[in-house]
């Protein structure tokens, strides 16, 4: 008998910290790496399906990322982020998110 798997794929955004200037003077650059893979669920969206935002603007998305929790990360429109199906990474820019009572969606 074979179970379902609620949340089986993995999303992480790119975490950037800003470069600084020392008390010397001296520049730092800053750094980026990806975060900790959050869980979830990707559907395709087959053809390129076209949202429109409470402000007016439309966008088109391939991906619909659902059941994330509630609480997790604010994504932005544009930010950076990487969604892993089977083993494959695929990378994508935040076309939408929105934050349920239950859980957040994303539109990439």
């Amino acid at each position: 008998m074979a179970v379902i798997e609620l949340k089986p794929h993995l999303l992480s955004y790119l975490e950037t910290t800003p470069g600084f200037e020392d008390d010397n003077g001296d520049y730092h650059e800053g750094s980026s790496s990806w975060s900790k893979p959050l869980e979830c669920h990707a559907v395709p969206a087959g053809a390129a399906n076209e949202i429109t935002f409470a402000d007016g603007k439309t966008s088109h998305y391939s991906y619909v990322v659902r059941r994330l929790e509630p609480n997790c990360h604010e994504f932005q429109i544009g930010e950076d982020v990487k969604l892993i199906i089977d083993g494959m990474e695929r990378k994508f820019q935040v076309k939408g998110f929105h934050r349920y009572q239950l859980q957040s969606k994303l539109w990439l």
